[in-house]
């Protein structure tokens, strides 16, 4: 009788079943902006897509989890959003999957009626917030509004009262006034007031990729 086999690119850690402190705070980052865990088998894996100009974030992150990864798992495709739209160079960066990965899916997703699962906001967010973690937050699914002179998350993937949560903590944790701005469809993005963004840019700063310090309002660093 032949035992099923795992694809390689799907294969899980083994050895690799502990997270540095710094790398456990990019990615629950990560995860509250654009990155997916998804389950392959028992255990999950990270994905991110990036568009082709942010190759040097890309590439940062997977130099961060290369380690939990394989030169496979940076990628560059062209992708297309619709049948009769142009393709588009997007980069794809994926871990292998690993009880690491699990563990954060436990805490960020889960089922929803028709039986897939979706991303959520912990009620312990607040716990889990950290500058690294706001920095990569912002990296991933932030951006500096140079009229208004406000720093907005793309929040809009969660429930008004997740964004709200999150809006608590901001708050608790390190003192930063934010409101919530209505989209569409009854979506929400969490808005850093104009009188509050120098105090973020300090809490995150250090934390930021150099080229991507324009989303919190401040020149790109030379590299």
């Amino acid at each position: 009788m032949k035992k099923n086999r795992k694809p390689h690119n799907f294969q899980e850690v083994e050895s690799l079943n502990v997270l540095p402190a710094f790398l456990k705070e990019a990615l629950i980052g990560i995860i509250l902006s654009d990155g997916h865990l998804g389950k392959q088998y028992k255990n999950a894996r990270l994905t991110i897509t990036f568009a082709e100009r942010y190759f040097l974030l890309a590439n940062y992150i997977y130099a961060l989890f290369c380690k939990y990864s394989t030169p496979r798992g940076f990628q560059k495709r062209k992708v297309k959003s619709g049948q009769n739209s142009p393709f588009f160079d997007r980069i794809t960066v994926t871990t292998l999957t690993s009880p690491i990965f699990t563990f954060y899916h436990n805490i960020f997703y889960k089922p929803s009626e028709k039986g897939k699962y979706i991303k959520v906001i912990p009620l312990n967010i607040e716990d889990l917030l950290t500058p690294v973690v706001i920095a990569f937050f912002i990296m991933g699914d932030g951006n500096y509004n140079k009229i208004k002179k406000v720093i907005r998350l793309c929040t809009n993937s969660f429930t008004k009262s997740e964004v709200e949560i999150l809006s608590r903590a901001f708050l608790k944790k390190f003192g930063i006034e934010t409101r919530l701005e209505y989209t569409r469809n009854n979506q929400y993005i969490l808005v850093i007031r104009t009188s509050q963004v120098p105090k973020l840019q300090n809490i995150v700063k250090e934390h930021m990729h150099p080229s991507m310090l324009f989303r919190i309002g401040l020149p790109n660093s030379k590299i």
